[in-house]
């Protein structure tokens, strides 16, 4: 294509972005694991906000995790991050990396609530959680390699197709 800006262009620049986002982001969590409120305390002690904090009022979370979860957990998700983000930013198994990242991403909004401030308004400490947009921007990029796939495949039969048929034809 001529342009830059087309499809392919951007859901490239997006998965390369969200790949190293999450491989950066898995790093930074080996990082900080056992600094005094580092990673895994977080996830030793955090309680499920699932909606968010104090929402509905008075709520204080499910939890927190039982260590048999916990433990597991704190240690393979980083791991997970570095390996899924490096794999998805390299479009290795795009369809499969991309699940587990919107998967992995799931457990983390569950975690820390849908709206973590408690408001969807810009005067909260943070607002709406991006987290919903890195699934579906993932599940974007999962559907578009999906896509290019199919539409490899069928080239490739017409191509066969016409091959096979231009050979008929001179006999």
């Amino acid at each position: 294509m001529k342009y830059l800006l087309n499809l392919r262009t951007a859901v490239v620049v997006s998965r390369v972005t969200m790949g190293v986002f999450f491989f950066l982001s898995g790093i930074a969590n080996y990082l900080n694991f056992s600094i005094p409120n580092g990673f895994y305390q977080t996830v030793l002690i955090q309680k499920l906000q699932i909606i968010g904090p104090g929402i509905p009022p008075g709520w204080e979370g499910l939890g927190p995790l039982p260590w048999l979860i916990a433990i597991p957990y704190a240690w393979l998700l980083p791991l997970a991050e570095i390996l899924l983000g490096a794999l998805f930013a390299l479009n290795y198994w795009v369809r499969w990396t991309g699940l587990l990242l919107i998967l992995m991403t799931f457990s983390i909004t569950l975690a820390f609530g849908i709206i973590p401030a408690g408001s969807l308004f810009p005067n909260g400490a943070e607002s709406f959680n991006k987290t919903i947009l890195f699934m579906a921007l993932i599940w974007i990029c999962i559907a578009y390699d999906d896509y290019e796939q199919k539409m490899s495949r069928r080239r490739a039969q017409a191509a066969a197709d016409y091959a096979l048929n231009a050979s008929n034809n001179d006999m």
